[in-house]
């Protein structure tokens, strides 16, 4: 019997900082477990559930998250420390990602360490899990950002019966570091325009850079896409209520809305703003022989060759229309006569 695997992630956030702060932590019937933080005497804000801790350079410091097993069977955790990122919908997420943007010195992942990376709950029991803090010796202004993040194991009985059923259910934790008041602003940094595929469909990518340790909030990104000497936009963006993290980048993605990349030179005109500060881009980019690959790769697009198929197609049916009521008139001549 050949295996299905039916995967169903669930994502709870039980904490992000500054976006989704919560005081309390409660189980969901599917989950079967949640986490709580044990909030240390150096956290700032008593009254979130985060880890919003003041730190001082070369400190070494443990913390503790307690899991509670609401199930009536023993359940295997993995326990992992993320960094935190910024995805292309502009929201914060806690994400297994190797490369970071260049400006981020110290990441969460070096700084913290995990005792254990599995960890056993008995039926309707907690367990503590110790997470260790080990600050660089050199005083840093702004924030680190990451989360602890905690995954069920997916039980493996039901794989043995010939399907495969992996139920990923996940809460994350943020984790916040800082050492001083010394105010930090965001700086934004437009580093690249570049065609692609994105979810099946021709789009243009600008990454934009965030290169400071502090968060930028409640954004709105406005984008218009030029011929590079046209003065009327081929393609426009517009979003509201982005945030990135600190020392990340974001792919700003342009829908080309289903319609082929043409090779040619182009114009983006950019602009992040939120209520504090204002960014502004121009930048002239290239869709070069590539456009052929995503055009190839992309699904439902409407090529100039489609549309050039279905105009000969529409004009061949008219014109039989015409030949077959030119001979159904002439033979009714022939037979009035």
């Amino acid at each position: 019997m050949l295996k299905q695997s039916i995967v169903a992630v669930f994502a709870l956030f039980l904490s992000s900082v500054l976006f989704f702060p919560v005081s309390k932590v409660d189980a969901d019937d599917n989950v079967g477990f949640s986490v709580g933080a044990q909030l240390p005497e150096n956290q700032l804000d008593t009254d979130h559930s985060y880890f919003d801790l003041r730190m001082h350079p070369g400190q070494q410091q443990d913390i503790q998250t307690i899991i509670y097993n609401h199930e009536q069977n023993d359940i295997t955790v993995k326990v992992s420390v993320y960094n935190a990122f910024t995805n292309s919908n502009g929201l914060i997420v806690y994400e297994d990602r190797e490369e970071t943007d260049p400006s981020l010195k110290h990441p969460i992942t070096d700084l913290v360490s995990l005792k254990e990376k599995k960890v056993t709950i008995p039926a309707e029991k907690s367990v503590s899990v110790t997470a260790s803090l080990d600050m660089p010796e050199e005083e840093f202004d702004g924030i680190k950002l990451g989360g602890l993040h905690f995954e069920k194991v997916p039980d493996d009985e039901i794989a043995s019966k010939g399907v495969n059923v992996q139920n990923k259910y996940a809460y994350v934790i943020g984790l916040q570091l800082s050492e001083n008041n010394n105010e930090v602003t965001p700086k934004l940094q437009l580093r690249s325009v570049k065609p692609t595929v994105e979810n099946h469909r021709t789009a243009v990518v600008a990454k934009l850079r965030n290169i400071q340790p502090a968060l930028a909030e409640n954004m709105r990104i406005r984008g218009k896409v030029f011929k590079k000497k046209g003065e009327k936009p081929i393609k426009e963006l517009e979003k509201a209520n982005v945030n990135m993290a600190p020392n990340s980048d974001m792919d700003v993605v342009i829908d080309w809305e289903n319609n082929p990349l043409e090779e040619g030179y182009y114009r983006l005109e950019l602009q992040a703003s939120n209520e504090k500060d204002e960014w502004k881009w121009e930048k002239v980019f290239t869709i070069g022989e590539e456009a052929k690959d995503f055009n190839k790769e992309a699904v439902e697009l409407e090529t100039n060759n489609n549309r050039k198929a279905w105009y000969i197609a529409g004009i061949s049916v008219l014109i039989i229309i015409i030949l077959i009521l030119l001979v159904y008139i002439w033979r009714l001549k022939r037979t009035g006569k």
